[in-house]
């Protein structure tokens, strides 16, 4: 069965040609409905560019029309970020795969949308710096995350997407260098560095425009080409580790060992997460079993480097330990081991560790939140979530530093049950309403969460990112209704 008109469909046809753009249901399907709560909608039709022109010429003809636009790419998304809200042109950018670009000097690559991390992670990992008297061979890394290792390097980056590099550099937003966008009326615009010549190397000390096209959850513009910076993989690495007793011991004992700033990443999971699966429904925790389970990844040049992070790190558990802080010895298995030092892994960040016995429902609340906020709102959290019946799953990442982090619940749900979904949806959303004072702001927000932000947000704030998004989109084709504004 068809959707949408022939005559769209026929002029889609014409700008990257039939195989390449449908708007019959079987080949819509998949992209109305993703892993969260969010209600199944029907796009009107699908189209793969594989040019900036043809973006461009696609990006005309909805804003003649006044269709929606969504932006989607490898089929990861969640959050509902690319369920699209009022119908329109699913724009699937899988085809823009090319690495355009690695710079092994100043070290960055450029990189399309469709760009996987297993892909960018073999074409770095043959890459060898290139400067004299650096003796080394096992290439360069970005921030690889958890997540399936087919998602988009891209998407990820320019929505604050977290990799295993957190604590030592940030997370991947904060290491992009330039870009290429295409605004929503069809202009193509440079930003930074690259706006000035062939080098993508920053975006300082230009104004921080790529800031209109981070965050915005494909709402204000199409990233086409993106400058990342790349790191030259140290060869020494090892995954140190310490359980604790609650949640506020275990946040004492992470921010004093970030303050140092020796580890990669330092991560704490609670009983609930550390299962695999996650525990569906709830579940009670064996009363002498630890309330967290935290490791830390260390890497280094040489081993005598290594060496002394360890020391460092075991001088943080005595010095905690004589504090009171109830911290207790465990040790990590191999195979997890493995998975947060082969990144990016199959053996860690599957769906199936978070949803395999439940019924195909994921999503959380989360993500950023002041270390000291951590406790309290774990706290509430578990209270929610146990009242739901579902299992607290949460994790703790510090970001760069003892600043902020990571507070994050994994939530599985059963999607075939109406009741499971409401729980899961009602839970989550009340435990966004709790973080909200306390300083939480989610990442990859749904709208439910997107109204709770702008709810509490500044009347100021709120203008400004209204007069933005009309100001960019003044038709309001790109991805409308996810900002909870337009």
């Amino acid at each position: 069965m068809a959707r949408g008109n022939k005559e769209i469909i026929a002029k889609l046809e014409q700008i990257v040609g039939p195989e390449y753009v449908s708007n019959e249901e079987a080949n819509l399907i998949p992209y109305s409905w993703d892993l969260t709560w969010a209600e199944p909608r029907m796009p009107d039709y699908v189209v793969m560019p594989k040019t900036v022109t043809e973006i461009q010429r696609i990006l005309r003809l909805a804003n003649h029309q006044k269709i929606p636009v969504i932006p989607y790419v490898n089929a990861t998304n969640i959050g509902g970020l690319c369920v699209p809200e009022e119908g329109g042109i699913i724009m699937d950018l899988k085809r823009m795969d090319q690495i355009i670009k690695i710079d092994p000097e100043t070290c960055y690559a450029i990189i399309e949308p469709g760009v996987s991390h297993a892909q960018l992670s073999a074409a770095l990992k043959a890459t060898n710096p290139q400067w004299e008297g650096f003796e080394f061979s096992k290439g360069f890394e970005f921030g690889w995350g958890v997540h399936p290792a087919s998602a988009s390097v891209l998407a990820m980056a320019i929505n604050h997407g977290i990799g295993h590099l957190n604590g030592r550099i940030g997370i991947n937003s904060q290491l992009l260098s330039s870009m290429e966008v295409v605004l929503p009326t069809a202009e193509v615009v440079k930003l930074g560095s690259c706006a000035y010549s062939d080098s993508w190397h920053s975006f300082l000390p230009l104004p921080r425009m790529d800031g209109l096209f981070t965050g915005w959850m494909g709402t204000t513009g199409i990233v086409t080409k993106l400058g990342i910076w790349i790191f030259p993989i140290r060869p020494y690495r090892d995954v140190l580790t310490i359980a604790a007793a609650s949640a506020k011991d275990i946040t004492k004992y992470m921010v004093h060992w970030r303050h140092y700033s020796l580890c990669d990443e330092v991560t704490a999971v609670s009983w609930w997460l550390a299962q695999i699966p996650i525990t569906f429904p709830y579940k009670e925790k064996p009363k002498d079993a630890p309330e967290f389970f935290s490791y830390t990844v260390i890497s280094g040049w040489s081993e005598e480097e290594l060496e002394y992070k360890r020391k460092m790190w075991k001088k943080v558990v005595q010095e905690e330990k004589a504090r009171g802080t109830q911290l207790i010895d465990f040790e990590y298995p191999e195979e997890a081991k493995r998975g947060r030092t082969e990144l990016p892994s199959r053996i860690v960040g599957s769906t199936k560790n978070y949803s395999k016995s439940c019924g195909g429902g994921l999503a959380w609340p989360g993500t950023f939140a002041p270390c000291k906020s951590w406790p309290i709102l774990y706290e509430k959290w578990k209270e929610i979530y146990i009242r739901h019946g579902l299992s607290p799953a949460t994790r703790f990442t510090d970001y760069q530093g003892a600043h902020y982090g990571m507070l994050r619940c994994m939530t599985p749900f059963d999607k075939r049950n109406p009741e499971s979904v409401k729980a899961a949806r009602n839970a989550m959303v009340e435990c966004v309403r709790a973080g909200i004072p306390l300083g939480m702001l989610p990442y990859k927000p749904p709208v439910e969460y997107m109204n709770e932000l702008n709810a509490a947000a500044d009347a100021g704030y709120v203008y400004l990112m209204t007069k933005i998004k009309d100001m960019l989109d003044p038709n309001n084709i790109m991805n409308p209704g996810k900002l909870g504004i337009r």
